[in-house]
């Protein structure tokens, strides 16, 4: 098979920038390893969570084996978490199951090591970034409002208006905020508040995994039909790439070698260019596997050895509170955080996060820390365990990290065709860990300000790591710092790109899908000759 560009992966970056190649007249063929998933599939899988009263039923649920790569995690005693990751192999990818949130970095983040002494800086600016983060908010469909005051400088307006805060975050949560003098503001999301280029605004089913009604934002639902309806489009599901085949000289790459997931069967792809959109553990984990020779022989653009280091991730410290009267119920998502503590000047000392609260978060165990609450003995009292449900209410973080992990082969672990599964090691140091102890000392005083009357203990640190994997195939301004170039072409090679989080040379404590997105835009218009810039 042949084609002008090959594309490898189909989630949010792969589908936006197949769409945008196509519609230039080139041919372009896109793998997933996974399925596709239907409309009618969505609706089994909430009936499953229903029956089974297991909020988290997913997508790769009853998944052919083969499918979902396996990986493993080294762990040592003392400074090595437990790395977990909530991948998705299908036709959309991860955000086939996000929330969401699609919140921009800040301008500083694009600099820590000039600022504030660690990490890596970006070889872009945020200015330069920043039109294609507004493009890509109308690209998926973003509601928000202009009301965060620690915002970096906005080019155009959100192509919809903010969701309407929830009882309690206007009652509760926004007040106490402003008792502490932070201030709370709108959240951003990739779900409409009101009808958007055909798609419902939110039905607030609370279903938002499978959002029946489409009003959150899926590549399957909004980009994939792109590709479905372009004659220069080949979609190929459950087709695992293996191995990248470079020239003799290694200067280029030939030829993609893939299989079926389900047959077996070995297909050969010739293109003129090829793009890695695989995520932040594939990505670097496939220039591991293609290992060419020369300057390649430990992996594609590992001219500089920085193939799989500086890995980087997200936590999510949380802890939960009985504030002491109903708090409501919510959309299915925040309405409402705060960027106060992303803001802060001091990072060289202690890492910036988000701030979040909200009644019922299904991945937060709520539910033990009220049913421990209505305990007395060993009785628990239902009467007891309702009431004091109606006041559960949770806060948690989303931290930035140093980023000083490392992803490898393991050699000793294989996936189902034989290739080394990744491995991934990631020390949290102690800077890493003064997020969960400014949560600690917040803690109170937040509890204080809403009027709790009970609270947990915050989650340790290394809760909600493998959530955002990031940072292992990092852009750079040379081989020394990263693994591509500011124009996500990899080192050494001619025709090799990259677009995903793995790009990132440091990742703020933001979700980094509207970032993807806007690479994948910016790249489109790179490969067929405008200005990336």
């Amino acid at each position: 098979m042949k084609t002008d560009y090959l594309i490898a992966g189909c989630g949010i970056a792969g589908a936006i920038l197949a769409g945008k190649l196509a519609g230039s007249g080139k041919k372009v063929v896109v793998l997933d390893q996974g399925p596709r998933f239907e409309e009618q599939e969505r609706v089994k899988m909430i009936a499953r969570a229903r029956e089974t009263l297991n909020d988290f039923a997913d997508y790769n649920d009853e998944a052919v084996p083969g499918t979902v790569t396996p990986h493993t995690s080294a762990r040592q005693e003392g400074e090595v978490a437990e790395w977990a990751a909530q991948r998705l192999f299908g036709v959309g990818g991860s955000a086939l199951h996000f929330e969401g949130f699609m919140i921009r970095p800040r301008e500083e983040d694009f600099k820590v090591r000039t600022l504030y002494g660690y990490g890596r800086d970006w070889p872009i600016s945020y200015a330069e970034i920043e039109p294609w983060l507004l493009r890509a908010e109308h690209e998926t469909g973003v509601s928000g409002n202009e009301d965060n005051p620690y915002a970096s400088p906005r080019s155009g307006p959100f192509p919809m208006p903010a969701h309407a805060f929830s009882y309690f975050d206007r009652e509760i949560f926004i007040p106490a905020m402003a008792k502490m003098n932070v201030a709370a503001h709108s959240c951003p999301r990739a779900i409409n508040s009101v009808p958007y280029r055909g798609r419902s605004a939110c039905l607030a089913c609370r279903a938002c995994k499978f959002c029946p009604s489409g009003a959150r934002y899926s590549p399957d639902r909004v980009h994939v039909p792109i590709m479905d309806k372009n004659p220069n489009v080949t979609l190929l599901e459950n087709v695992s790439l293996r191995r990248l085949e470079t020239d003799p000289g290694s200067s280029r790459v030939v030829a993609a070698h893939a299989v079926g997931v389900r047959e077996k069967d070995a297909m050969v792809i010739s293109a003129e260019k090829f793009i890695l959109a695989l995520g932040g553990v594939e990505t670097p984990r496939m220039l591991m596997l293609s290992a060419g020779n020369g300057d390649h022989r430990k992996g594609l653009g590992n001219l500089g050895g920085q193939l799989g280091r500086h890995f980087g991730d997200h936590t999510n410290p949380f802890l939960v509170y009985d504030v002491g009267r109903p708090v409501g119920s919510r959309l299915g998502f925040e309405t409402v955080i705060s960027d106060h503590f992303r803001a802060r000047k001091d990072r060289a000392e202690r890492p910036g996060f988000m701030l979040f609260a909200s009644p019922a978060v299904d991945w937060i165990p709520t539910g033990h820390f009220a049913a421990g609450w209505a305990t007395k003995g060993d009785v628990l009292s239902l009467d007891a365990l309702r009431s004091t449900i109606s006041r559960i209410a949770s806060v948690y973080v989303m931290t930035e990290l140093k980023g000083e992990g490392t992803l490898e082969l393991d050699t000793s672990s294989t996936d189902a065709f034989g290739s080394p599964v990744a491995k991934v090691t990631m020390p949290l140091g102690k800077w890493d860990r003064q997020a969960q102890k400014e949560l600690s000392a917040l803690a109170p005083k937040i509890g204080d300000a809403m009027g709790a009357t009970r609270m947990s203990e915050v989650a340790p640190p290394e809760f909600g790591l493998g959530y955002h994997p990031s940072g292992a195939t990092a852009m750079a301004k040379s081989p020394d710092g990263g693994v591509c170039d500011a124009n996500l072409k990899v080192f050494g090679l001619s025709n090799l790109y990259l677009v995903s989080n793995s790009v990132f040379p440091q990742m703020g404590p933001n979700p980094p899908t509207l970032t993807i997105a806007a690479l994948a835009l910016r790249l489109a218009a790179h490969l067929e000759g405008g200005a990336a810039s």
